[in-house]
């Protein structure tokens, strides 16, 4: 294919071939590396997430490391993932860092290639086959970047005016997701904000005639739930009830074990992330769920859950690990099941607007995905 499915009018030449080795100038000034001086070097994220900045060090913690200076404006790869599209741009935020010779860096040829394309052609499926294709051998740290083999590597590519239109338009999407990331974020802080408030009885309700609600209590979590131990799911046959483990949804059977609303929580690995469930469902051994007791809220009980400390309460030094017991001795102070009702309702308006807010995000997500897909070739 000589074109993209998806092109802006204007445009009509053909995409022609280039090799990388003509597309860019390696680049790279050994660091000369000083005892009384501290360092800070750059690490990639894995599927195109960018550059990131790691803790100051110094010369002998470096070591015998082979150290260069980042150049701003330059393409870098990490080549021990780069199948797993581990690719950035540095800028004038890296200048006067440092990078390991495994993040080569590649200055673009203005008359050939604009660096905000090629880094987004490299996130795309295309540009991932040719980084897996220079990448020989087995998974994980095998599957190294040949270096050679990436030189030779060949991408079509537009005009230059086109690549820096299709890079204009990208970073406008971009520019969009971010602001949307903040506007989670941003609501994500205001719900801990209310959380504080509300569980440390610093805004209280009132019951719907006006009057005070009683003063909370304390109490053991035994006295106002019961904990319940997941079981093996594997006898039981395909279904469209969901299994839970401890990541979340595993598999659907034929059968629940609990079909009340509860609150999940790891008994094994990931102990400190409940989860609300209020359908039918199977948990795996390394869960345990929950049955209110009395008039007690579920709800509310998953919202208390996210006040707790939980890996204080580890009883393991390995991966972290739970018991029963140990839940069910936590003391924690609650109010009476009316106002239980009324912050859970309040806090479930805030995960409402959180859960669409990320939606949001989502769409436009996909949408960059979409348009990443079309726009290459």
């Amino acid at each position: 294919m000589n074109e993209p499915k998806l092109r802006f009018p204007e445009f009509k030449d053909i995409w022609n071939s280039h090799k990388i080795e003509d597309m860019f100038d390696r680049v790279g000034t050994p660091v000369d590396l000083d005892d009384t001086l501290t360092y800070r070097e750059i690490g990639i994220r894995s599927h195109g997430k960018g550059i990131f900045h790691k803790d100051e060090t110094t010369a002998s913690e470096i070591g015998d490391k082979r150290i260069f200076w980042v150049e701003p404006d330059c393409f870098v790869v990490n080549i021990v993932f780069a199948w797993e599209r581990a690719v950035a741009k540095t800028t004038e935020a890296e200048n006067g860092m440092i990078a390991s010779h495994r993040f080569p860096m590649y200055k673009p040829k203005k008359d050939v290639v604009d660096l905000d394309y090629i880094t987004e052609y490299f996130i795309t499926k295309r540009g991932q086959n040719i980084l897996i294709l220079a990448s020989p051998g087995g998974a994980g740290r095998n599957k190294t970047l040949g270096q050679k083999e990436f030189a030779k590597s060949v991408v079509k590519l537009p005009s230059l005016p086109e690549q820096q239109k299709i890079a204009e338009f990208l970073s406008t999407i971009d520019t969009v997701i971010e602001k949307q990331k903040e506007t989670v974020s941003a609501w994500e802080e205001r719900k801990k904000g209310v959380m504080q408030k509300l569980f440390g009885q610093e805004v209280r309700f009132k019951a719907d005639d006006g009057s005070d609600f009683p003063e909370w209590e304390e109490k053991k979590l035994g006295e106002i739930l019961a904990v319940h131990h997941g079981k093996d799911y594997k006898n039981l046959k395909k279904g469209n009830v969901p299994v839970y483990g401890t990541g979340g949804i595993i598999t659907y059977v034929e059968d629940f074990l609990c079909d009340w609303a509860c609150v999940c929580i790891g008994r094994k690995g990931t102990i400190d992330k409940p989860l609300y469930i209020d359908t039918p469902f199977w948990c795996v051994d390394t869960l345990f769920f929950t049955k209110a007791k009395d008039k007690h809220i579920p709800k509310f009980q998953f919202y208390l859950f996210q006040m707790i400390p939980w890996k204080k309460y580890n009883e393991a030094s390995g991966v972290p690990s739970l018991n029963a017991s140990t839940i069910q001795n936590i003391n924690v102070t609650i109010p009476c099941p009316e106002e239980q009702q009324k912050i859970a309702d309040c806090l479930s308006s805030l995960d409402e607007v959180i859960d669409k807010q990320k939606a949001t995000l989502a769409a436009w997500e996909e949408l960059k995905k979409g348009l990443l897909q079309q726009m290459f070739v």
